[in-house]
């Protein structure tokens, strides 16, 4: 075992030199004028470090913060490659869940940065089972009635009865519920490297309490421990672990005497560390001696004549005065009334000038400094930036560590597979990088617009799956597909629904004007009938000329049309009335010019009126009746195949009426 006393005591500097205890003046001489005195109490042994590394870990909160951040931070997810999907579930599962490997990593980054050392093997569940030496009877431990003494197995055996000492064997199975991923205390293990083959040798020393375990013979312990833990003990010898079962994660440390063991992280920072508890204990005594202040009263003479210590009884001054301070107390308003004056003396209260703030914090940032983690990393204000230099090089030490948690990974699934036949596959964490690398981003996506790197790669730098996320797209296609559809269909049908409500109410108005115009034209035997020249049959006979000047321009047939069918050119069908389930066929040309010369005798206001209900009940007449109307008024015949009036016709006999 290597002796840190030794190393750096023996040789130049004597030993004797060190604390000197007893005799006359006690004190302290230093080993050399270059150590202080910290250093006569650093560890002798590597395990007496270990403890003290652990000790501060536990109750130093600068040491604790850094190893924590140091250990959880650089962690990022697993990444699996491999065809076959079921594959890759089947070792994400057992990994993720079972064995719970994230947490597992964190555990070894604590072991790795406080003691320098993480010591790490795979438990595969094993049988024990007991064997009777008579009739070679053998079955598990668990179900029988055994007990264990004098590190023996004794059972009476089921089959045969015989009493007596039982043959043990560990039997493995091939089982994957059973596999777990241990830690050893790099405290009771002890390491023999060899210089000359660069071999390692691990001894594991039982701790005490599992010693009591199994020699008071706790079933759950024995049945548990492998028989060879067992046989150590009782032959009072370290057991030998396996170098294939055995993964040592260590820091680098110097060509040496301890070439076996890593540097732990504390080490160069446990004298900063004594010298900071010192501060610390001096800013407790300010604090508990200086800080509150004590306060003095006493009576105070009221001139340079009146002595109140020879006229007043004083010690019923001094119980006046603890009344008066009670009563204040129970009421923070009450005012006494005093015949002296009462003086006061303060006495301390001056341990804010002695506070040790700023010393405190300097040698805080020293021991952050000296485990060699960026002071913004524990307290804050860490920023990212191309040029700080402090966090490039913190990630390019991170990149080392998980490149030494990738090699323990590979070991991990390579024994596993092996022992449970599995087919072993690709796995990878993702890569480590500063989460506010913006930059770095924006160069990717430019990358990948311009085709030099896939959208895989671009998605797996932002943490994502390529896989996952083109399953996410093409579902999320197909559900906005879907839902457009409908809202399509709807729409459609909305659509549809309220033209047909529109065309029902367009003929229910085309029936009302039909029935009002109707309305409006006078029948063959009522007054003014004969003026119009109207007989039977719809037929227009001539009027006289007196009777055609007497009586007023009346509306032609067109502007209220019959059930009379007029055909020339082209036609179209009016629309069915409630009465009538027939079609209707209107000469437009015709009815338009009939139209057209009714309006051309009214006043400017009339046409106007008339013309706007007809562009509201048929804009395609009334753009014909405009049309022609536009003819009239400048002069034109109309387009009827009849020429326009110019004067009063001659008075015909109904016989020779032109149709």
């Amino acid at each position: 075992m290597n002796d840190f006393g030794g190393t750096f005591g023996a040789g130049r500097f004597s030993r004797a030199r060190g604390r000197i205890q007893g005799g006359f003046g006690q004190g302290i001489n230093y080993p050399s004028p270059f150590f202080d005195i910290a250093h006569t109490y650093l560890p002798t042994t590597v395990k007496q470090m270990f403890r003290w590394c652990r000790y501060y870990f536990f109750v130093h909160p600068l040491i604790n913060a850094v190893v924590f951040k140091m250990s959880q931070y650089p962690i990022t997810d697993l990444v699996y490659f491999s065809k076959d999907s079921k594959l890759k579930d089947m070792w994400k599962d057992f990994l993720e869940k079972q064995l719970m490997y994230r947490s597992f990593q964190e555990e070894v980054g604590l072991d790795y940065y406080t003691y320098g050392n993480a010591l790490v093997s795979i438990f595969f569940p094993f049988k024990k089972m007991l064997e009777c030496k008579e009739c070679k009877f053998s079955t598990q431990a668990k179900n029988t009635n055994y007990y264990f003494r004098n590190f023996q197995f004794y059972w009476q055996c089921p089959r045969c009865h015989q009493h007596g000492e039982a043959r043990v064997n560990d039997v493995y199975m091939r089982s994957s519920r059973g596999i777990r991923l241990l830690r050893w205390n790099p405290e009771d293990v002890d390491i023999r490297y060899h210089d000359l083959n660069g071999e390692y040798t691990y001894f594991y020393e039982m701790p005490v309490q599992l010693k009591n375990d199994i020699i008071m013979g706790k079933k759950n312990v024995v049945e548990e421990v492998p028989q060879v833990f067992i046989e150590a003990l009782q032959k009072r010898k370290a057991v030998v672990l396996s170098r294939d079962n055995v993964y040592h994660f260590k820091r680098p440390t110097l060509a040496g005497k301890d070439r076996g063991w890593g540097i732990p992280l504390l080490l160069p920072v446990l004298k900063d560390a004594f010298y900071l508890q010192v501060l610390k204990k001096a800013q407790e005594a300010i604090a508990l001696e200086h800080i509150v202040p004590l306060r003095v009263l006493f009576p105070q003479a009221g001139s340079a004549t009146s002595d109140p210590y020879t006229s007043v009884n004083l010690g019923d001054w001094k119980d006046q005065i603890g009344d008066e301070i009670n009563r204040w107390r129970f009421d923070n308003n009450y005012m006494p009334i005093l015949p002296l004056p009462v003086g006061q003396q303060t006495i301390g209260g001056d341990g804010r000038a002695l506070l040790l703030g700023q010393e405190i914090r300097v040698w805080s940032e020293q021991i952050v400094t000296g485990m060699g983690v960026p002071q913004e990393l524990v307290f804050g204000g860490l920023s990212y930036s191309g040029s700080n230099v402090s966090l490039r090089m913190l990630e390019n030490f991170f990149l080392g560590y998980m490149v030494n948690h990738l090699r323990l990974l590979r070991w991990v699934m390579g024994r596993i597979s092996s022992y449970m036949n599995w087919t072993l596959i690709d796995a990878k964490f993702k890569p480590f990088k500063m989460a506010d690398d913006l930059q770095r981003k924006a160069y990717n996506l430019q990358l990948n617009q311009s085709g030099k790197i896939s959208d895989g790669t671009l998605l797996a730098d932002a943490d994502f799956d390529a896989e996952k996320e083109d399953e996410a797209i093409a579902s999320e296609t197909a559900r906005r597909a879907e839902s457009m559809k409908k809202s399509r269909l709807s729409q459609a049908e909305i659509e549809g629904e309220a033209q047909m409500i529109m065309m029902r109410y367009q003929l229910k108005s085309q029936q009302e004007q039909l029935q009002m115009q109707q309305a409006m034209q006078p029948t063959p035997g009522e007054p003014g009938a004969e003026a119009e020249g109207v007989v039977e049959g719809g037929q227009a006979a001539p009027a006289t000329e007196q009777q055609a000047a007497a009586q007023p321009a009346q509306p032609p047939a067109a502007m209220a049309p019959t059930k009379s069918t007029l055909t020339l050119g082209a036609q179209q069908q009016a629309p069915a009335g409630p009465e009538q389930m027939g079609s209707v066929n209107i000469d437009l040309l015709a009815t338009a010019s009939q139209i057209a010369n009714y309006l051309a005798k009214l006043d400017e206001n009339s046409r106007q009126m008339a013309l706007q209900n007809l562009q509201a009940s048929s804009p395609d007449l009334a753009e014909l009746v405009m049309s022609m109307l536009s003819s009239l008024m400048g002069g034109q015949a109309a387009p009827a195949g009849q020429p326009l009036p110019e004067q009063r016709p001659p008075m015909r006999a109904p016989g020779a009426a032109l149709i």
